[in-house]
């Protein structure tokens, strides 16, 4: 139910329409009213007991035959008094909880306030319904976990501590109501700034409705885990005036934070079993259409700044995002307040004028894109202002002043490998096929391939100051088997020897 169904259980009104596959708010009656065509509960042996402390719900069937039938995962949450009220709204789980045998029972009449408080506190603590089937034939019903508002915070604060355990520095929970960034997604799309990721329109709304794209979802968990490999920024900062090296994204000088993360979540999520049992969840790291922004926005982890990126007051921004989409309500954090102020330092930063405007970025211009996601030939205007930048960017960073604050990270898998944070480009542009394999294998840079590897190293080549040493380089790659290799080189030579670098 999109808008939730959360009523005390005198209240409890349903009503479905099977043509339209959708559920409404509606009337109530007994399941002996005339006009109802269930007649029995089919439920799991030793779940009787439940039944008579849920009030009867009526199934309004339009023509009954085979067509006219429902198959649907439906939660429902506060199914009791407010004194039992669970932590949060509807609850959904996935097939599981009816894998056993089932069998009729007969509907409780009894409907006594303070019988049904009796048997749910028997029974459950609390009151959660976590799954709901309706057919024709009739409703079949099962239990999720039972958890107690208390419980819920309780849980929380052991998610929290099991996190810092596995090395995320910061945690937050969020619900699945994305709805007000739904616009900003469809006018992004709208005007072409996703370039060649079709992937980010392919889903379409699914990006900003999480429990779609992962059904029965209600709550997310969004961390942060920092990547930075150095003592400061003074490094990345002289790399950029050195045309002679690489300069490459710091988050990709080690090994790939998608296997990294992913691992530590799914730890996570299996610490959280062993609390509550079998759960429905899944586990996000940049690997879905996932808004991880907004997400960590609302989780509290930082704020969204003009370049598009989280910022947190106490790290900065140089950090990863991932999400744990699970079924369980938790108490959310509230989102903070953004301080980047008046400061604009990362619009002009940006070499290739990506930034267009104050959070809004054009893809086919970031320097990131274009050497990491973008298959093709790089646009010739924009080949110079790429520089030595063969692998992502982090300029707009390296200006933003809460960088400051950027922790250098704990993690031994982000430590710089192969001298990558020094490497220069003809050194780079030298290796062969086997060599880009073996040095890159378990890095983020060895997903772009071969190919791209060389092409952008030749246009950086392009850019770097003048040398016999650069040219010889160049040479040797001039008759390269890639086509998009030769272009790009012929196009770095030209500018050598005219003396545009």
């Amino acid at each position: 139910m999109d808008d939730g169904l959360a009523c005390a259980a005198g209240d409890l009104e349903m009503d479905f329409d099977i043509r339209q596959g959708k559920v409404r708010h509606g009337l109530f009656s007994p399941f002996d009213d005339a006009s109802a065509v269930c007649t029995e509960v089919l439920v799991k042996p030793g779940f009787e007991k439940f039944i008579c402390m849920c009030e009867p719900i009526k199934i309004k069937v339009i023509q009954r035959n085979s067509r006219n039938c429902i198959n649907f995962d439906q939660g429902v949450g506060r199914a009791f008094y407010t004194s039992l009220e669970a932590c949060g709204p509807q609850q959904a789980t996935r097939q599981r909880c009816l894998a056993g045998a089932e069998v009729p029972a007969e509907p409780d009449r009894e409907s006594g306030a303070e019988y049904r408080q009796q048997r749910a506190a028997e029974c459950f603590g609390c009151g959660r319904v976590g799954k709901l089937q309706c057919q024709c034939a009739g409703i079949i019903a099962g239990v999720m976990h039972s958890t107690s508002s208390l419980d819920a915070v309780e849980l929380l604060r052991d998610i929290r501590s099991k996190a810092r355990e596995l090395g995320f520095a910061g945690i937050g929970v969020t619900g699945v109501d994305l709805q007000s960034a739904e616009q900003g997604l469809l006018d992004w799309l709208a005007a072409g700034f996703h370039g060649g990721m079709d992937y980010m329109a392919r889903h379409g709304l699914k990006r900003a409705r999480p429990a779609e794209l992962v059904p029965g979802t209600v709550s997310v968990i969004s961390v942060r885990m920092d990547y930075w490999p150095e003592p400061d920024l003074s490094a990345a900062r002289d790399l950029q005036q050195d045309g002679a090296r690489a300069a490459i994204s710091r988050y990709a000088l080690g090994r790939d934070y998608h296997k990294v993360l992913r691992k530590r979540l799914q730890r996570l999520a299996e610490h959280v079993a062993t609390r509550v049992g079998e759960f429905g969840h899944r586990v996000f790291v940049d690997s879905a259409p996932v808004l991880e922004v907004e997400l960590a926005t609302r989780a509290g982890l930082g704020w969204r700044g003009k370049h598009t990126l989280l910022i947190s007051r106490e790290a900065g921004s140089f950090f990863f995002l991932g999400e744990l989409f699970l079924d369980l309500a938790l108490p959310q954090d509230a989102p903070v307040k953004p301080h980047c102020g008046s400061c604009t330092a990362c619009l002009p930063a940006c070499p290739t004028g990506a930034i267009i405007a104050p959070y809004q970025l054009d893809a086919r211009r970031c320097i990131s894109y274009l050497t990491i996601e973008h298959a093709g030939s790089i646009p010739e205007p924009l080949r110079a202002g790429i520089g030595n930048r063969v692998y992502g960017c982090d300029d707009c960073q390296l200006v933003c002043p809460w960088n400051r604050f950027a922790r250098q990270t704990a993690e031994p898998d982000f430590a710089i490998r192969n001298g990558l944070d020094q490497a220069r480009l003809t050194e780079l542009f030298s290796w062969t096929q086997a060599e880009f394999n073996e040095r890159l294998a378990g890095s983020p840079i060895h997903r772009i391939g071969y190919e791209r590897w060389l092409r952008n190293l030749a246009v950086g080549l392009g850019n770097a100051p003048r040398s016999r040493e650069v040219l010889d380089a160049l040479q040797r790659r001039s008759d390269d088997p890639s086509a998009l290799v030769r272009e790009h080189v012929a196009w770095a030579l030209a500018r050598q020897t005219s003396g545009e670098a």
